[in-house]
Parts: C-alpha cells; structure tokens; sequence
C-alpha cells in the first residue's frame, strides 16, 4: 500500500509523513475518545481506533527530495556544487564540497543499481538499500542546514529548480530539453518500490506500506498511479493565513513566502515546455483521493489531524469498515456532476443543501439551456458559418473576431483529429487587449444550482449548506450570501477576495470550510466493503 502526499509548503506534508511513519499506534497523538460516544461520527471514530491496534504498520517514508539530491549527487557536472555554494561563508561550503565529492561513487552505483535491478546481485542491492533509506536522509539533513545558513527558503528553491532541471534534461544542471527525463524521478521511486519488496516481500506477518512525501508534479502522480495498485494520493491542506504564519514560526520572511508562493501557485501561465516540467501544485490538488485538513496556526496539535489520517488508513486496509460523512456524500455528487460541465478551460460541480445536508439542487459551469457548449464547438465550424446555431452572430459577423479565428485554421494539422474548439472570452479579450471575466460563455457551477432551485421552484436553502470543487468567486459568493446559505464547502481556492471580503462582511456570515475526506474512485474504492460484513464476522467466527 503506497500514500502519497501533496500540497503547497507550509501545508504539513512533512507532518503527515512523520504521523504515518510511527513505530506504534500507542505512540500516535489521538484525542480522547469517550466509551459512550454521543455522535455518529464518535462512533466511527471509536471503531476505527479500534481496529487500528490490531493492525497499525509503519508506514516506510520515501522523500522526494532525496531522490532530486541522489541525481543530483550523481551527476559529473559541478555546476550543480558551484551553484548551490554561492552566498554561502566558505567553512560551509568546504562541507557541501565534501558532501558532493564523498557520495558520487555510491550515488551514481545506486542509480546504476535501481536502473539494472534484476540482474544486480545481492551485496548491490543491499548497498543499495542501506544508501537510500540510511544515509541518504541524512546527506540530505545535513545538506539542508549548509543551505538553510544562507536564508530559510535556499534549500526549498534549489530542490524546486535542481527537480525542474532534472524533469526537463534528466541532469541537475543541464537545461538541455530530454522528453524522456520528464518521468525519470517517479521511475527512480518505482524502482525503490521494487527493491523494498524484494528485499521484504509481503505476507501476511509483513506488510508494506510506504509513505511518499511529497509529489509536487501531476505526471509524476499518474505515472505512479497506473503502476501501483494500491496507491492514494492524499492532499494537505488549510487555508492560507494558517500556513503563511506556520512558515514565519520557522522563519521564513515575508519575502521568502512570495517567491515561494509564486513558483507553487504562480499567477502569471507558464508558457512553453516549462508549464511540462515545473511543479503545478493546483493540478496536483485537483488528482488527490483523499484531503486532509491541516488547519491551525504555528506549531499546532495535531491530534485533529491525526485522526482524520487514520479514518482513512484504516479504510485503505479495510474498506467498508466504516460508512462516509454527510459532507463526503455531498461533495462526491458535486465532484461527479463536474465532469458535464462542457467548458473547455476548467470543470467545476456544485450541490446546494438544506441544514440536514439532503440535496436541493446540483450544478455545473456550463452555457445556458438552449445554447451550445464550447467543448461542442469548433473553429472550422464558426468560420465556414456551419452550424450557425451553435454561434452567435457577433462570431458570424464581427471581421476582428473573425480574423484571430482564422489564425487557428492554421493548427489544424498538428491536433491529429481533435476537435478544435476555443474559448471565446481567450479570444475576445485578447481582440480587445483586457482581461474582462465577464466575457465567460458559462454559468458558474454555484450559479447554475442556485437558479436550478428558483426555476424549478425549490424549496428554501436559508440555513443549508453549498458544496463546490472550487470556492465560490465574488459573483457566486454574494448569491450565497443572499440565499443565506450557512456553511460553504470547497477543495480548491479561487484566487479571489471572496473569501476575505465578500464572505467576511456583515451579519450571519457564511462559514468557509476546506473539504475534508474521500473523493472520486477513492470514495468507491473505501467505502464499497469486498463482502458484507454480516458475511465477514460470520466467516471469520467459523474458522
């Protein structure tokens, strides 16, 4: 079984990583549960703990980082050394020099090792072995505190740009452009899989499994996915000023934090081959199983966390042992109703509630009735004016708007039978130099389940609840606020000031809440249970 971990710096990824790498479930940091729970979910609760001291394993950590600093161990190029030694006092440079110099030979062997695992004999392995899991984390330990000397963020930034230099050439210093390099860090971790099973191959006295902390890229997430069966991406999460101000208790200064936040969630696209080989973090969010809602300032208990976290690992081992929240049924309908969504830029689903989370109304961004979506539409189709229906006539007509159609016939030859559709506000915001949102063909998701209900003639959502993949933007905000919607539930922020303004205004404000729990498969694949449990506690008392 293989967890894997992501979300931005500052999120709890690391602490996640140390939870699930406990010796001992008596050792976790869980709060006190009571013998006569009052709740449903105090219920649960108690029969998840219950089973996990009986079948608590320690999860095996694999870190990320690591893997970046073993290539970059081995690579003959010293430009890598001479880079990351700039700004720092010589005496600390002599010790990354002789970091470097003394781990090539066996950074390289190993590599060569995991590249050649079947036919590597025994002794190979175990070096191998012992490298990765010994002395490597410490390497890397000690390496973070040479490169941390210079400001808190140095070690951060040069694993994120060594990482993306890695993924673009296959080298830590080399930007010349590999295709094959993209996926060699998640092939790397494959590898170590492979060699952790050979060494201790599972049964039922041992079994594995293995903590990734953390994947930051989403090729790298798919790649491992379709290798590894039982593999769950989970995403840490809390919102921002939670983990601006954990970043500042170690640290970090203001300064640090913004370029951090610019290379995790940049504002501006990325263009060219860069947008393939730099760390996109939103996708990666947007792949997860499983969120975790790390929330709370500084170094905080995380007794909450721990046991949301073990909710989930005691599914993994036994799906069905418990059913799933209310907050989780709702978002799941949400996260399925995305996928009608016909815009071609992004998806987003949306349920409206009443206070006892029974479902009102559902939506997803899409053009109104009667009109067609984008993802149905195509530039062939406007220019020649076929299908005229499906356009509008400012498309048929305006000789602008015309003219940049035009210039997209010529990329018909390289999308080898895809439809080319477009997104018109791209266009006509670019015609006329602005970044107007105005211009969106589509209905936001909240909107269109908000209007389901007034159509429709719905019954009253004062006091209910609103689920959406993405949080509200200023527009949907305002309307929930109307609607006098209590509680909003989201997994991806809107990078807006809805939240902070529109939201944070008034009385009976709305309450905004990560998302916590299963989602997607996941939700199937933890909740569905292999037989009746009727049937399994019957089987298991005959023998």
């Amino acid at each position: 079984m293989v967890v894997a971990l992501t979300g931005r710096t500052g999120s709890g990824c690391t602490s996640i990583a140390d939870i699930l790498a406990t010796a001992s479930f008596s050792d976790l940091n869980l709060p006190e549960i009571e013998n006569s729970p009052w709740s449903q979910e105090g219920r649960k609760t108690k029969i998840v703990n219950k089973w996990l001291r009986e079948k608590w394993t320690a999860f095996l950590r694999i870190s990320v980082s690591d893997i970046i600093l073993l290539i970059a161990l081995s690579d003959q190029d010293n430009s890598t050394r001479e880079c990351l030694k700039k700004g720092v006092e010589i005496k600390k440079a002599l010790e990354l020099d002789y970091i470097f110099t003394e781990n090539f030979a066996i950074a390289s062997k190993t590599i060569n090792t995991l590249s050649l695992l079947r036919t590597a004999t025994d002794s190979d392995k175990n070096d191998t072995y012992e490298f990765i899991f010994k002395r490597l984390p410490s390497i890397a330990n000690n390496l973070r505190q040479i490169l941390n000397s210079k400001d808190k963020s140095s070690y951060i930034a040069a694993f994120q740009k060594i990482g993306d230099n890695i993924r673009r050439s296959g080298s830590s210093s080399s930007d010349k452009i590999s295709p094959s390099a993209l996926l060699l860090i998640p092939d790397l971790i494959s590898q170590i899989l492979k060699l952790h099973r050979i060494k201790f191959p599972v049964s039922s006295n041992n079994k594995v499994h293995v903590v990734i902390d953390a994947l930051r890229h989403p090729f790298e997430i798919r790649y491992l996915r379709e290798r590894i069966a039982r593999f769950y991406l989970i995403a840490v999460t809390t919102n921002d000023n939670d983990r601006k101000s954990r970043l500042i208790a170690q640290n970090y200064t203001i300064d640090d934090i913004t370029k951090l936040d610019e290379k995790e969630y940049p504002t501006k696209n990325t263009d060219g081959y860069s947008a393939f080989i730099s760390q996109n973090i939103q996708a990666c969010l947007a792949l997860a199983d499983i969120y975790i809602s790390n929330l709370g300032r500084g170094h905080k208990d995380l007794k909450a966390t721990t046991q949301q976290l073990m909710r989930y690992i005691a599914l993994m081992q036994h799906p069905g042992l418990v059913n799933p929240t209310s907050v989780e049924r709702c978002m799941q309908v949400a996260f399925s109703a995305r996928v009608n969504s016909g815009c071609v830029s992004r998806q987003v689903g949306a349920v409206v509630t009443n206070s006892n989370f029974s479902i009102q109304a559902i939506g997803w961004n899409d053009v109104p009735k009667g009109q067609v979506p984008c993802l149905l539409r195509n530039v062939d189709d406007v220019y020649a004016r076929h299908d005229v229906i499906a356009y509008s006539e400012f498309e048929l007509e305006d000789e602008d708007f015309r003219s940049l159609i035009k210039e997209k016939l010529s990329n018909n030859s390289v999308l080898k039978g895809r439809n080319q559709c477009y997104c018109f506000k791209d266009i006509y915001n670019s015609q006329k130099s602005t970044k107007n949102q105005v211009h969106t063909r589509s209905l936001h998701a909240e909107e269109n389940a908000f209007l389901q209900i007034a159509k429709h003639g719905g019954p009253p959502v004062d006091g209910g609840n609103l689920f959406s993949t993405a949080s509200p933007c200023e527009l949907c905000a305002k309307k929930a606020f109307q609607l006098g919607i209590k509680n909003i539930y989201y997994i991806d922020p809107y990078p807006g000031i809805s939240i902070s303004h529109v939201l944070a205004s008034g009385n009976n404000r709305p309450k905004i809440m990560l998302f916590s729990g299963a989602i997607g498969r996941a939700y199937h694949d933890l909740y569905d249970p292999i037989i009746p449990f009727k049937d399994e506690i019957a089987r298991l008392s005959v023998g």
